[in-house]
């Protein structure tokens, strides 16, 4: 139930094991810019099973670390950037 930004395009997956824990790795692109991306996290991450710390903002990139609530051990990390002619969305998912 991690949000995935609308309209966005998939770009890359990927799944790694280790230890008896599973890691995911997914990455978007979207035409919108950095502050509509933000925007939506902002809103979707503060609603529901999570807990979110957003950090690391500048004028093209932002960063945050988020957390469920009912459970600690499934955890994650979000960024983006929008340095390029799109916003790259990067998500590392942990536990599950």
């Amino acid at each position: 139930d991690v949000p995935i930004y609308p309209g966005a395009r998939p770009t890359a997956a990927a799944k790694f094991s280790a230890n008896g824990q599973t890691t995911w790795g997914l990455e978007w692109e979207t035409l919108d810019g950095i502050d509509k991306v933000h925007t939506f996290y902002a809103a979707k991450l503060s609603q529901g099973d999570w807990t979110t710390q957003f950090g690391g903002a500048a004028s093209t990139t932002f960063a945050a670390t988020f957390t469920r609530k009912s459970n600690g051990k499934v955890s994650g990390i979000l960024s983006a950037d929008s340095s390029s002619s799109v916003t790259k969305i990067s998500l590392s998912l942990l536990g599950g």
